[in-house]
């Protein structure tokens, strides 16, 4: 399964020191840069879909902050009860809203 590929890039704030950045270099592969608050980052190269579809849910699920081209969740948004366990119900949740 694929992220829909209009989104070419995510932006997760993990914690206030803490933000992921999730970038699209091909239709399956992405690259994740890691921003710390110190100023130190690191990058993680040709990532799967699978992986950042399990983050994203993560991220989801755990009421933190999300914005990309096609979707923004502010981290004080209210979540669906119970979440999303895959990433189908979760993209159409993003896509559609609630």
């Amino acid at each position: 399964m694929y992220i829909d590929n209009q989104i070419k890039r995510v932006r997760v704030t993990w914690t206030e020191i803490v933000i992921h950045t999730y970038v699209r270099v091909s239709r399956s592969k992405w690259t994740i840069q890691m921003n710390y608050a110190c100023g130190a980052e690191m990058f993680l190269e040709n990532q799967p879909d699978d992986l950042i579809q399990c983050l994203i849910l993560g991220a989801y699920n755990s009421n933190k902050a999300i914005e990309c081209e096609q979707f923004q969740v502010a981290a004080d948004a209210e979540r669906r009860t119970p979440p999303p366990t895959g990433w189908r119900e979760l993209q159409d949740l993003l896509m559609w809203g609630d």
